[in-house]
């Protein structure tokens, strides 16, 4: 087998190892999901029935039709319940047809969930495995293959034998000789785990943030199902509610497809001059017309002059003054700004009043799906992913955050883009990331 070949089979397994645990992960997040689904509707029959009379032993059971086969045997499925001699029974089809109605959309996301997490591991093994395979190549071209063949043969056979399910696995030959790639292997193969843990994380808490509006849709789907057709007031609430949380999804896709795209170098970004000046005017002029419950501010030189992608960097700002919005109080000032360092750094800013962030917190703003204060993020509609998208911009444009906050005072988060200097006949790059 060729040293092409074998890294090859080598990334596939690696691959195809920590795909199936985000398989089984999300197996074990539906049946979970399903089973509490089922639990709560049980336990909101008996209490609609017994009121204040309901406890905890009563008796239970749930029968299906024998006549039919799966699943028309399920759609004819019974639940009683028991106390005192007295006996209710409800009908279980009602909460299987929403169910159902629902499990296209769920499986939908989840197959895109799936779809993505294989392709970014894909790509992410072969880049991290790729510096390996050259190297190994380099070694033998430079080296005797008649010294070395039976070293590098033991050196593969040992990394084929690594396990790719276990994190704590490193290679190890016992040649002196073979030491300094053992090294350098075992230390790609712990950056590649990490990686791996984050990408595990990532479709994890996005299975979580996924779960929540889907849950509140079929409990309105619910009431719909029992009260809609009678309750004009149920029939608007359920509506409104249901078309609030598919719009929350709705975005929160688009910004996972956003981080994905990114990921795997397909979000593309236009470099030419811009003028930060003009950009925060802009943003500020937009905000004072569609916020009227904060006060603001702008702080500007007549120009700031850097240079990036103009609708990036304004999503970066929007992404931030959202933020400083969301967590100010109604009439609290914030102040958007851009200036020039003395070094001749272009920078922008926006500082708020709000409820600040704690300390310990401040080095993981930027990671996916973190919240300092998740009830009150819920309760301000965040996704968590605003300042993720933000930094991968930043990132882009080989720039920094500057961030200063302070509990109960408020925060203020600077972004400085790299001074660069465009040529007239180059006023514009395109880079496919």
């Amino acid at each position: 087998m060729s040293d092409s070949r074998r890294m090859t089979s080598i990334t596939r397994r690696i691959n195809r190892g920590f795909f199936f645990r985000i398989f089984w992960t999300i197996l074990l997040v539906n049946a979970l999901a399903l089973f509490f689904i089922v639990l709560g509707w049980g336990h909101a029959m008996e209490r609609a029935e017994l009121g204040d009379a309901w406890q905890p032993n009563l008796g239970r059971s749930v029968t299906f039709d024998s006549d039919y086969s799966w699943p028309r045997r399920l759609m004819d499925g019974v639940y009683t319940f028991s106390l005192d001699e007295q006996t209710w029974q409800k009908d279980m089809s009602p909460l299987f047809e929403t169910m159902l109605r629902f499990l296209p959309t769920a499986l939908g996301v989840e197959l895109v969930v799936l779809i993505v997490a294989y392709r970014n591991g894909k790509k992410r093994t072969k880049r991290l495995l790729q510096p390996l395979h050259r190297m190994a190549e380099s070694a033998q071209a430079l080296t005797d293959p008649a010294i070395w063949d039976q070293k590098y043969h033991h050196l593969e056979d040992a990394i084929a034998a690594i396990s790719p399910d276990s994190p704590d696995a490193k290679l190890s030959t016992g040649d002196r000789d073979l030491m300094g790639l053992e090294e350098a292997i075992n230390s790609l193969m712990a950056r590649m785990h990490e990686a791996y843990r984050e990408q595990v994380r990532f479709v994890s808490d996005a299975s979580h943030e996924l779960r929540t509006p889907i849950a509140v849709i079929q409990g309105y789907a619910g009431m719909l199902t029992r009260w809609g057709k009678d309750d004009e007031k149920i029939l608007t609430e359920s509506i409104e509610a249901i078309k609030s949380e598919a719009e929350d999804m709705q975005k929160l896709v688009e910004q996972l497809l956003f981080l994905a795209r990114g990921d795997v170098g397909r979000q593309q970004t236009t470099f030419a001059p811009v003028d930060l000046a003009q950009l925060m005017r802009e943003v500020y002029e937009e905000y004072e017309m569609i916020d009227k419950q904060h006060t603001w501010r702008l702080q500007t030189a007549d120009s700031v002059p850097a240079v990036g992608d103009a609708s990036l960097l304004k999503q970066v700002a929007r992404i931030l003054v959202d933020n400083a919005a969301k967590y100010s109080q109604p009439g609290d000032p914030i102040t958007l700004r851009s200036y020039v360092m003395d070094n001749g750094t272009p920078c922008f800013a926006v500082q708020d009043n709000g409820s600040g962030i704690a300390q310990e917190d401040i080095p993981r703003i930027f990671e996916r799906f973190f919240r300092s204060d998740p009830a009150r993020a819920r309760h301000t509609g965040g996704t968590g992913l605003g300042l993720s998208i933000a930094k991968w911009i930043v990132d882009q444009h080989h720039g920094y955050f500057d961030v200063v906050s302070r509990e109960g005072v408020g925060t203020r988060v600077v972004v400085c883009l790299p001074e660069r200097h465009v040529s007239p006949a180059a006023d514009a790059v395109t880079n496919n990331n």
